[in-house]
């Protein structure tokens, strides 16, 4: 069950890299109607059809590893009621996600379709993570560990804050507004876009809320380090810490490459 829920991971994120290279390379019509496209499972080849049609075929043999390891979740007699609860929740929102999908493309790629089907991709992909590390981890805090919860204010904070990244992530992308601020560290010759518009506001707000973010993750490594030292729980929350701040740092270096390589 460990490997089937981890292989799902995988082949969740690779879903969502694919899906963003959909809307990268422009295919999201590709298959301009649902499920089948073209009319036919064998469209003619296109540049645009094998991007579309390819996230169609991952995505479909994505939601059937899903079923397949919430099935084995809500059959185990060994797994907490709590757990089976979020595999119930992860089948209802892929059952949304598709309908979602679908939605995206006969409304043919609406701005508010597109940045929710991002969202509950991202719900669904935390949800797999987050049941995979439960099936497979047998660490847990001590229960009087104040850093411990202090840990765990942090990173609820910088989920939420990660989401409300992704949606005006996904709108700057959907909405092709991504070079409304084309310069970096400045937006428009200045500090402060002037004037100011929906996409100039969104593009400024998007980038130093990221920075903030990152301020975030630097206080949940640096609180991390003062866990008690020895056991598995400090050393895999130390370790997780570091590579959520790496990946952080990572990710603002690429959001400026992206700026001042025009998108």
């Amino acid at each position: 069950m460990r490997t089937r829920a981890w292989l799902t991971v995988g082949f969740t994120y690779f879903l969502m890299v694919w899906g963003n290279l959909v809307s990268a390379t422009g295919s999201g019509l590709g298959c301009p109607d649902w499920p089948l496209c073209h009319g036919t499972i064998t469209p003619p080849f296109a540049r645009e059809v094998f991007f579309e049609w390819g996230h169609r075929l991952i995505a479909f043999t994505t939601a059937v590893l899903i079923c397949a390891t919430i099935y084995q979740v809500l059959r185990s007699p060994k797994l907490s009621p709590s757990l089976k609860r979020l595999g119930r929740s992860l089948l209802f929102l892929l059952v949304i996600q598709i309908l979602l999908g679908a939605l995206t493309v006969l409304l043919g790629l609406s701005l508010i379709a597109s940045t929710v089907h991002l969202m509950i991709a991202t719900f669904v992909f935390s949800g797999m993570i987050t049941l995979a590390h439960l099936i497979s981890s047998q660490v847990s805090p001590s229960k009087n560990d104040k850093t411990a919860a202090k840990i765990k204010r942090l990173a609820c904070a910088g989920l939420a804050g990660l989401l409300l990244q992704f949606v005006m992530g996904a709108i700057l992308r959907h909405g092709h507004l991504g070079l409304s601020c084309s310069q970096f560290p400045l937006c428009l010759e200045g500090f402060f876009p002037v004037p100011l518009d929906l996409g100039t506001a969104l593009a400024f707000t998007h980038r130093w809320w990221g920075v903030l973010l990152m301020g975030v993750f630097v206080h949940l490594f640096i609180a991390s380090r003062k866990l008690e030292r020895g056991n598995d729980f400090s050393k895999n929350i130390q370790s997780l810490s570091f590579g959520v701040l790496a990946l952080a740092l990572l990710q603002i270096m690429l959001g400026i490459w992206t700026v001042l390589s025009g998108v």
